[in-house]
């Protein structure tokens, strides 16, 4: 090792799911030269341990087999997290998390059924993995992305608590550029101490938001059931309930109610494509009340589109206001009486946090109108007061367009100009007056930029890169990452405390 023999390496734990991510990580440590030994890997099959089983519930090993029968006593080391000042805070959010693989919202879901069961599942999860941890004296863990799929979070939970040193990378919205950070709480945080002054000022590329091609902003003919529909149905009737098949009248009904839910939304808004559960069935049929709904866009209003649950931008950098309708009973105190809400759901969103009491609830908060899925979301964004949101992308356009934004998390462009942060004390009047302008904004994006790093880390985001080479990408994001873990490199995002 020449000059660095007496250097202790860094034992690595990372958390790796993805085949290019896994390439990216075996590369990192070949190139380390020793100075990192990856002494513990959660991914696949072919990792260490299974990481999805985990939060299944099933028995599918990694190499060293499953994880409780690696550790089948209760050792004590989750001590220092039980006994953190965020514990509450943290199990809530792994509750959250960990509820997405619960019954309503996977074929093949785990089987907590009540608050207890999670709370002895959080207690077994964290008790085990810390064992893992501390018996392999990991001192870094390495993040593919922002934890927030329960597994990954509990892993980052430990490490907060066992002070153990953390690298989160995660995929930007522009072409070939990844941010990173230690800590989720960072994130958008831009230390402009250590920004370099830019002569020129760069132009902002226009987003290319690929998941949603084929969202449409315009009403058109209904759809209608199809076969997609109808796999769904069986695959809920095999895992689920296999005694429908012997129950014609009901499933009738069930088949009745698809095909009414089909006949309120425009044909691209398709219900049942991806999932179904009888619970879908009630989501829908609210949802489709509002359809008809009449809204006037020379009204003073504020557009709060709401984003898709479950996903990262609510679970994990929503902080408290994954609780969306908390974040609109919040906004809704600090309007005058003339200015209303207009809410769009998500045209992916299923029923996942929204259960019949969520459309109860948001009744209760008299300024909210709930306009219809074929609302045009960028006329909406051009005629409102601001745009209000926890950490949607629409807050990013909106500031492209000269437009205020509120949010409630951690937004990735949370310290751009015209971005105000909810609290308690915020006023009507400093959002609307906090208007960004064009030059300011280019500027801010110039400091990001610079911060961010060059490379693909989520596989989807590839189409994106043009003449994109796996190989090269391969390299040069493990030489990146080896220096971020190393710190011979800076994160993008970091307190500015």
């Amino acid at each position: 090792m020449g000059e660095n023999q007496n250097v202790k390496p860094i034992n690595l734990l990372a958390v790796s799911t993805a085949k290019n991510t896994n390439e990216i990580l075996s590369e990192l440590i070949k190139g380390s030269q020793d100075k990192i030994l990856l002494k513990l890997h959660l991914g696949d099959s072919a990792s260490d341990f299974k990481a999805s089983s985990l939060v299944r519930m099933n028995a599918r090993p990694g190499s060293l087999g499953h994880l409780f029968n690696e550790s089948k006593k209760y050792s004590g080391v989750d001590l220092q997290l039980m006994a953190s000042e965020s514990f509450r805070k943290d199990l809530e959010t792994l509750i959250d998390q960990l509820f997405r693989h619960s019954n309503a919202y996977r074929y093949k879901s785990h089987n907590l059924q009540n608050l207890q069961d999670y709370l002895d599942y959080y207690h077994i999860l964290a008790d085990a993995i810390a064992d893992k941890m501390l018996a392999n004296d990991i001192d870094h863990v390495l993040f593919f992305n922002i934890p927030h799929l329960a597994y990954d979070t509990i892993i980052y939970q430990i490490a907060r608590s066992l002070k153990i040193e953390t690298t989160i990378v995660t995929q930007s919205l522009f072409p070939n550029n990844f941010f990173s950070l230690r800590e989720v709480e960072h994130y958008g945080e831009i230390n402009n101490a250590k920004v370099s002054v830019r002569k020129k000022t760069p132009e902002i590329p226009e987003l290319e938001l690929f998941y949603m091609k084929k969202i449409k902003q315009k009403a058109e003919k209904n759809g209608r059931v199809n076969v997609k529909t109808i796999i769904n149905l069986i695959l809920f009737i095999f895992f689920k309930n296999p005694r429908l098949i012997f129950r014609p009248i009901y499933l009738s009904r069930i088949l009745t109610r698809i095909h009414k839910i089909y006949k309120s939304f425009p044909k691209w808004r398709d219900p049942f494509a991806n999932f179904f559960h009888v619970n879908e069935l009630a989501y829908f049929e609210h949802l489709a009340e509002f359809e008809t709904t009449n809204f006037d866009l020379n009204e003073r209003f504020v557009y709060f589109p709401l984003p898709m649950q479950p996903e990262m931008t609510t679970s994990a950098i929503g902080g408290a206001y994954r609780d969306q309708l908390l974040a609109l009973e919040h906004l809704s105190k600090i309007l005058p009486k003339d200015v209303k809400i207009f809410v769009k759901e998500n045209p992916k969103q299923g029923s996942f946090a929204r259960g019949p009491l969520f459309f109860h609830r948001i009744s209760r908060i008299k300024s909210v109108t709930f306009v219809p899925s074929f609302a045009d979301t960028n006329e909406l964004t051009r005629k409102a007061l601001f745009i209000a949101t926890v950490t949607g992308t629409v807050g990013w356009e909106s500031l492209c367009l000269g437009k205020s934004v509120l949010i409630f998390g951690h937004a990735w462009y949370r310290d751009f100009p015209g971005v105000t942060e909810f609290s308690k004390q915020i006023s009507f009047e400093k959002i609307i007056n906090n208007i960004p302008k064009k030059n300011d904004i280019s500027l801010a994006f110039g400091r990001l930029i610079e911060r961010a790093h060059k490379g693909v880390i989520d596989r989807a985001y590839t189409r994106l890169v043009e003449n994109y080479n796996v190989e090269t990408n391969k390299i040069n994001t493990a030489k990146i990452l080896t220096e971020l873990i190393l710190k011979e490199k800076e994160v993008t995002f970091t307190t500015l405390k």
